[in-house]
């Protein structure tokens, strides 16, 4: 006589679990921004607010606009080094401070060619 065997169910099983299943699609297909590229263009949306602001109360001061603007940029970049590292805001002083002195060079060699700008440095001849 045999032994009694039990039929066995060999489905295999996978513990794999499909990434894409149920997908909820965006209402256009545009890439949807990250959290971070979101905060960004917030901060830069609520940034031209405030210097629009500020343009503002320039036309409107009676002090000269080159000491009226330094007085913003000087409690903006006080605030900035009380409430970040220094080599943070060493960086960010840097990297700001060149981007806007990149971006007035650019404008003035396309809007001003004769005046001759040196693009390395962004200087006049």
């Amino acid at each position: 006589m045999m032994p009694k065997t039990k039929k066995i169910n060999k489905k295999k099983t996978s513990n794999i679990i499909p990434i894409k299943k149920n997908i909820v699609n965006a209402e256009n297909n545009d890439q949807l921004l990250s959290i971070e590229d979101q905060e960004c263009e917030r901060t830069n949306e609520f940034a031209r607010k405030i210097c629009d602001e500020i343009d503002q109360f320039v036309k409107e001061c009676k002090m000269n606009s080159d000491m009226t603007y330094y007085h913003f940029l000087f409690h903006l970049k006080q605030r900035t080094i009380l409430n970040v590292s220094y080599p943070l805001f060493q960086q960010a002083n840097k990297a700001s401070t060149n981007e806007v002195v990149e971006n007035m060079s650019n404008y003035l060699n396309d809007n001003a060619p004769e005046l001759k700008l040196v693009p390395n440095n962004n200087t006049i001849q």
